[in-house]
């Protein structure tokens, strides 16, 4: 399980999570993805092979965040999900990285 620290914000910069938040990855053995975007829980289908990863779109539950923040923090989050193209894991610390290399999401281990 991995707790997300920061989140490519689509607009060419990684921001942190926000304070008070919890955005979190748990990868399963049978091809499946699951964690919390922030304040909905989503799953989705997934592919690995050595560095390279493909996330399918996520299937999310549908509940309304509080506040504009955590709403956008959330919707960068479910984006930049298929977005992963490559994994490197060094240590304690994930990150996750699109087709042209750039930074997609970060985190930590759980």
């Amino acid at each position: 399980a991995w707790r997300v620290t920061a989140i490519t914000n689509g607009r060419q910069a990684v921001v942190s999570v926000a304070a008070g938040t919890t955005v979190s990855l748990a990868f399963a053995d049978d091809g499946r993805v699951t964690g919390s975007s922030g304040c909905n829980t989503f799953n989705a289908r997934y592919t690995a092979d050595a560095a390279r990863l493909r996330i399918q779109p996520p299937a999310t539950t549908r509940r309304m965040c509080a506040g504009t923040e955590l709403m956008q923090q959330e919707v960068n989050f479910l984006k930049a999900l298929p977005t992963v193209a490559t994994v490197r894991v060094e240590g304690d610390r994930l990150e996750l990285r699109a087709a042209d290399g750039a930074l997609a999401i970060t985190a930590t281990r759980d």
